[in-house]
């Protein structure tokens, strides 16, 4: 494993061991080629190894500069409702090593697409610029999307939940 990696792993790592003593159920799960060094370890990767006794997790990974903001969630299960109609939604605080946890326990297992953001004042709402209403704070989709000009799609954003499943954003790495 590369330097990186070894300290993205700790992080994660020390993440976990932090929210299962806070009582959350996650465990740190990679899939075996990043293990080996052979993969990247990708932001909005879903490390898909999965323990039945575990749930399912959404990490949100943020700068320093972002320790104490909220990180706010809309999470969209189809094609026909994404950017739309939102399946459900969710609020974590961002603690002191710069992540957000959100439990995804209530999710049944299935197909779904993540769209987070910093809410950098604290307002309650993602705010955006008088220039084509683009956002003035970041937002990020899972599978580590980050759009310029275009909406992207369900399919370009969309990963498979069941039980164990992490799915990690990272708005640290551009």
């Amino acid at each position: 494993m590369t330097m990186v990696k070894i300290q993205k792993f700790w992080h994660a790592l020390k993440a976990h061991v932090a929210a299962l003593v806070a009582g959350l159920p996650i465990a740190v799960m990679m899939t075996p080629a990043a293990i080996a060094g052979d993969a990247a370890i990708a932001p909005g990767d879903l490390y898909s190894l999965s323990f039945p006794a575990v749930e399912s997790a959404l990490e949100v990974h943020a700068p320093e500069s972002a320790i104490g903001q909220t990180v706010r969630v809309a999470i969209y299960d189809s094609e026909k409702a994404f950017l739309d109609i939102v399946h459900s939604k969710a609020v974590a605080p961002i603690n002191d090593d710069g992540l957000a946890v959100v439990d995804l326990e209530a999710l049944p297992s299935g197909e779904y697409a993540f769209v987070a953001y910093l809410d950098e004042n604290d307002d309650g709402m993602l705010n955006r610029g008088s220039f084509l209403g683009r956002p003035k704070e970041p937002v990020l989709f899972s599978n580590g999307i980050r759009p310029k000009f275009k909406r992207p799609s369900f399919s370009q954003t969309k990963v498979n939940i069941g039980p164990g499943s992490i799915v990690v954003l990272d708005f640290s790495e551009k």
